[in-house]
């Protein structure tokens, strides 16, 4: 299960502020687990979740060094705390790419028919599956081929294969807006 320790740890502190880029570093195999072994709900939340995180850290990094930056970036009471606001300010700074902004713009619709439905969505349902087909960042697998899918493919192999192209968008994803927060630090770092 999740460690929640970091989060209340936050709650007690005065501030809010976004976990350090090594932090994410050694939590990605725990996203990574439950991406692959947790429930639907769960992999779409915390999938959503934790690309917030990396959108907080790669704008943090862009920003001067003030307390003012955790209280923007509070996801509970900051005016850049939304994952929507969090992914248009990135895009807007240059910090990710339109592909990218595109594909997080999809992640959000997922997580927001997820989270806002009022019975148990999963990756079977036609409309998320739908949603999920039309990301980008898992088709670089392709190679620039044309997906080969089973002539008539069972109900789980199509929520399987949701599934699976959304988590592999989220980990791209992330793993890119990673890298672009490392090498944002170190741009800053040089005189």
């Amino acid at each position: 299960m999740l460690d929640h320790s970091r989060f209340e740890e936050q709650l007690k502190m005065k501030e809010w502020q976004p976990l350090k880029l090594e932090e994410i570093s050694e939590d990605t195999k725990k996203v990574n687990d439950i991406l692959n072994k947790e429930s639907d709900l769960a992999c779409v939340l915390i999938g959503t979740s934790y690309l917030a995180e990396l959108l907080a850290s790669i704008i943090e990094v862009s920003f001067i060094k003030s307390s003012v930056s955790g209280k923007l970036l509070d996801p509970q009471r900051g005016a850049l705390g939304g994952f929507a606001t969090r992914t248009d300010l990135a895009y807007c700074l240059g910090l990710i790419n339109k592909n990218v902004y595109q594909d997080l713009i999809k992640v959000a619709e997922i997580r927001n028919m997820f989270a806002h439905s009022h019975l148990a969505l999963d990756f079977g349902d036609i409309t998320v599956r739908e949603a999920c087909d039309r990301l980008q960042a898992w088709r670089i697998l392709l190679h620039g081929e044309h997906e080969k899918l089973p002539a008539e493919p069972t109900p789980k192999q199509m929520q399987m294969r949701a599934r699976n192209q959304f988590n592999i968008s989220v980990a791209l994803i992330g793993s890119r807006i990673h890298l672009n927060a490392l090498s944002k630090r170190e741009q800053s770092k040089k005189p």
